[in-house]
């Protein structure tokens, strides 16, 4: 695997590198919003959900998530008589505190996704040069088969980049959609605790 590595990028240079150091970054992202987001599942916003509908509000700070504390919080303000339109705004904050940390780190991931393509196509330019000046230091004639392998090493690195672009491109859809379902079933389940 190592040797796979050192490989790709003594072929491809110091893009391959910058290519795989995004990489590495890219996929470090994606875990951790995995992570993060699995906390707030839809089965969580339905667990919170029925207790409310039950009144078994006690067990909302012991659902040890962000989504209990919240709402926990809101049922609280609304038993201490908080007036409606405080709690309002105290809550939207802090939801929107709450969506904000969900969607951290989504723009560098897209970003990466963008980049890598671009990065892998300056790499085949810059491995095209490199292969003609090559060629025309060679000889005034060419050699078909040093021109082939020039092409083939620049190539390498416009295929690393749409080899880490497709899948971070695919990753951020799916996070910042689930993003969106999870500031609406935030929104939703605010309106029932301002409700109550």
């Amino acid at each position: 695997m190592i040797e796979a590595v050192n490989s790709l990028i003594e072929l491809g240079g110091p893009v391959v590198m910058l290519l795989l150091g995004l990489s590495v970054i890219g996929t470090a992202i994606v875990l951790v919003k995995l992570i993060q987001l699995r906390v707030l599942s839809g089965s969580q916003f339905s667990r919170v959900e029925a207790m409310l509908e039950r009144d078994e509000t006690d067990g909302l700070q012991e659902l040890s998530s962000p989504l209990g504390l919240l709402v926990a919080h809101g049922v609280a303000g609304r038993a201490g008589g908080v007036a409606g339109e405080t709690l309002e705004a105290d809550l939207a904050r802090r939801g929107n505190r709450l969506i904000s940390d969900c969607g951290r780190y989504l723009r560098p991931l897209e970003l990466i996704a963008y980049l890598s393509p671009l990065l892998g196509l300056l790499g085949t330019v810059l491995g095209m040069i490199d292969a003609f000046r090559g060629l025309e230091a060679q000889t005034a004639q060419g050699d078909a088969g040093m021109l082939a392998g020039g092409i083939w090493e620049a190539l390498l690195t416009t295929a690393i980049g749409l080899g880490i672009a497709i899948p971070m491109t695919a990753a951020h859809a799916l996070l910042e959609t689930r993003v969106q379902y999870i500031a609406e079933r935030l929104s939703q389940l605010l309106e029932l605790v301002l409700a109550r």
